[in-house]
């Protein structure tokens, strides 16, 4: 019997669209300090100095400004928002590869809004048990539209 229903093909093409809150200069440092990324392309200014709303921010910082803000109750056991992924199988997950693209620098201030779309589900055949391989594309736009950062991610749902 095939994992891939009717009703778990009807996700594909499904988007989720999402907005952050803008880029502030504490969650720049709070990332900075928390990851060690201490690249000098993103020296933010000391704390007491002014800084300026093209002050450039390290890239990764997307990933955690637009993790879904969610109760408790509607997350999983793989961390997932169940919500948010179609459900096959046992409703298993694990995460598969990323791929990011940055095409335009973060920066203090900017406020992005993310896309995040299913763009394919295939089957595979495992050694104990068969998969689904779930293509998720996320873009990442500012408030003008201009498209910031790409991510390809691929789902393995069991």
């Amino acid at each position: 019997m095939s994992l891939l229903t009717a009703d778990v093909m009807d996700w594909v093409g499904r988007s989720f669209s999402f907005v952050s809150d803008p880029i502030s200069l504490s969650e720049a440092r709070r990332f900075v300090a928390a990851s060690g990324d201490d690249n000098p392309l993103y020296a933010l200014p000391a704390p007491g100095e002014p800084a300026e709303a093209e002050t450039p921010v390290p890239p990764m910082l997307y990933y955690a400004i637009t993790r879904p803000l969610a109760p408790s109750d509607d997350f999983v056991e793989d961390g997932t928002v169940a919500e948010h992924r179609p459900l096959v199988g046992t409703g298993q997950t694990m995460g598969g590869s990323v791929e990011m693209e940055w095409l335009e620098p973060l920066s203090l201030g900017d406020q992005l809004h993310g896309t995040r779309t299913l763009v394919s589900l295939n089957e595979k055949s495992g050694r104990k048990r068969d998969f689904v391989i779930a293509e998720w594309v996320t873009e990442y736009r500012d408030r003008d539209g201009r498209l910031l950062v790409r991510e390809r991610y691929e789902q393995i749902l069991f």
